[in-house]
């Protein structure tokens, strides 16, 4: 797989919550960080970044030992690691899920019925 293949396969990753990039992508929103940002605070390469977003996401129940196994893997800081693995107090709802609702709604009759 090439880098291209990799960036592409890892931005698709990020819009799903089964994927460590989900989380990534909420903590890089509230920090406004952008890739490169996100990358020099985790202490690794863009390359890096891309595939510990594709990483299956962190389990709530086994958070210490996930951090640490993406840890020791990539070679990241465990501690900003864990800081952008922890979950949100309410997490914004998903870019894909929001633009289906709009569309939904702006596609609607007012006099339909559901």
């Amino acid at each position: 797989m090439n880098e291209e293949q990799l960036e592409r396969m890892a931005r698709r990753a990020s819009a799903y919550p089964e994927f460590f990039g989900w989380q990534l992508q909420l903590f890089a929103q509230v920090r406004n960080f952008d890739d490169q940002t996100l990358a020099q605070y985790l202490g690794c390469s863009l390359a890096t970044l891309n595939h510990l977003r594709i990483c299956g996401a962190i389990r709530p129940d086994h958070f210490r030992e996930d951090v640490l196994a993406l840890a020791a893997r990539f070679g990241v800081n465990t501690q900003h690691l864990a800081e952008a693995a922890k979950p949100l107090s309410v997490p914004p709802r998903s870019p894909v899920q929001s633009a289906d609702q709009g569309a939904f709604l702006a596609a609607r009759d007012p006099d339909e019925t559901l």
